[in-house]
């Protein structure tokens, strides 16, 4: 009896476990369910921005739909439509196309545009800027017509939903027709680096797809780079077609951050930027550029030409990209003891040894990189639709500066510039700019 009394009490306790250890499983399960549901809700939630392609708000402000009829003044991006006759501004024949719906299915009866535009992207770490990134950028694809534009992004390492949704995004592309490629990498920086040779390198993986694109047959007329900036359509049109109306090899906005008491914008890429003195361009935008024939244009909101400006995207003349010896980002050459610059200064110099001098910035075209930012750019904008301008909007090209002002960076593990600044050569021979 004690034999099977002891058999039985071993049966209960091994079922009493057993139930135990099965509740604790289900609820675990149950709470790990919950708890990826509960991402999942979220994640839909920003991808939902995605899915449905709709203007953000900050697109579609009073004083933003304001600016944009100012910019759309006689059409002007028509040209760029991906259902008009290829017609550049100021040829015979520009602000005469018909008008045609932008939504129309007819997409096999498109015209064949020559021009092509290469977009390209480095993201990292930048869930809070995606949706409204890739919105506003699809719209700008839709407007030039998917077999006018390739799309590369290339995003590293990344730690938040940068990864997802750009994911979610290539199925949008696909979806759209347009052709693209978009890169998640799990490479993270080493342990010992360099900053400028560090993000030079990334760069060019962002361009790595254009040199397959050439040797498809594709020919790209502009390269248009974008930062993880905040921007709405007629920003990035804009830049396009000042490039065309200005001739320009390098064409950029300005980009702002918030600062101070009380809390105003600022000009924010101040290490790159160089004004026809080689100066740095730096400080508030109400008093920004020095350089007087520039700030007469800049007042007026009327593009300028500078040595130097990426400012968070630029508008790049693709040509010295293609063929024998492309031009990539790089770092300085420490062989010749070359001025540690930022990649986009040394981009720059490049294009001026090149002969493509024609630098302009577009001052009425602001970015930031921060969603808090954006009410102050409302804000600042409103002078630009009331500014009327006395001086002609296609730029007088003059000569460069002889001399530049380089701040360099030499250190490896370091952000910010650690050599003081001096004034250097940046070409061989003469500045002249034709």
């Amino acid at each position: 009896m004690n034999i099977i009394k002891a058999f039985v009490d071993l049966r209960r306790k091994t079922f009493s476990r057993l139930f135990i250890s099965i509740s604790i499983l289900i609820t675990l399960l149950l709470f790990f369910k919950y708890y990826s549901y509960q991402n999942k809700v979220k994640l839909n939630k920003k991808l939902s921005n995605i899915i449905n392609v709709s203007p953000q708000y900050f697109c579609k402000t009073e004083t933003r739909l304001k600016f944009n009829h100012r910019l759309e003044t006689d059409d002007k991006y028509l040209y760029l439509r991906f259902d008009s006759p290829e017609i550049y501004p100021e040829s015979e024949g520009f602000l005469q196309t018909p008008q045609n719906n932008l939504n129309s299915s007819e997409y096999s009866n498109r015209p064949k545009r020559k021009n092509r535009f290469f977009f390209a992207l480095n993201l990292y770490n930048n869930e809070e800027n995606i949706p409204y990134i890739t919105q506003e950028l699809t719209l700008v694809l839709k407007h030039l017509g998917p077999e006018n534009v390739f799309l590369s992004i290339y995003e590293n390492n990344s730690h938040d939903k940068t990864k997802d949704l750009l994911n979610h995004f290539k199925v949008s592309l696909k979806t759209l027709g347009f052709r693209f490629l978009i890169i998640t990498d799990d490479a993270t920086r080493p342990e010992m680096y360099h900053r400028i040779e560090y993000l030079a390198g990334l760069r060019n993986k962002a361009l790595a797809p254009l040199f397959e694109e050439t040797s498809l047959g594709y020919k790209y007329h502009k390269i248009i780079f974008i930062n993880d900036i905040i921007f709405c359509k007629n920003d990035i049109l804009e830049l396009i077609y000042q490039s065309d109306l200005q001739k320009s090899d390098i064409t950029v906005p300005i980009d702002v951050f918030v600062t101070g008491k009380p809390e105003h914008l600022e000009f924010r890429d101040t290490w790159v930027a160089r004004d026809l003195n080689g100066k740095p361009i730096a400080g508030e935008l109400d008093n920004l550029i020095s350089h007087k024939a520039s700030a007469k244009r800049y007042n007026q909101g009327l593009p300028f030409q500078v040595q130097c400006g990426w400012n968070g995207a630029a508008v790049l003349n693709a040509k010295p990209f293609l063929g024998h010896n492309p031009l990539r980002f790089r770092r300085s050459n420490i062989d010749t003891n070359e001025c540690s610059a930022s990649e986009c200064s040394l981009l720059c110099n490049d294009f001026w040894k090149l002969g493509l001098r024609r630098i302009v910035i577009v001052p009425n075209i602001l970015v930031g990189y921060k969603k808090e930012h954006i009410p102050f750019i409302d804000h600042y904008i409103q002078k630009f639709i009331k500014t009327s301008s006395s001086l002609p909007e296609k730029i007088s090209y003059k000569d460069g500066p002889k001399k530049i002002l380089c701040i360099g960076l030499d250190k490896n593990n370091t952000y910010h510039p650690d050599i003081k600044g001096k004034w250097i050569k940046y070409v061989h021979g003469n500045t002249k700019v034709v």
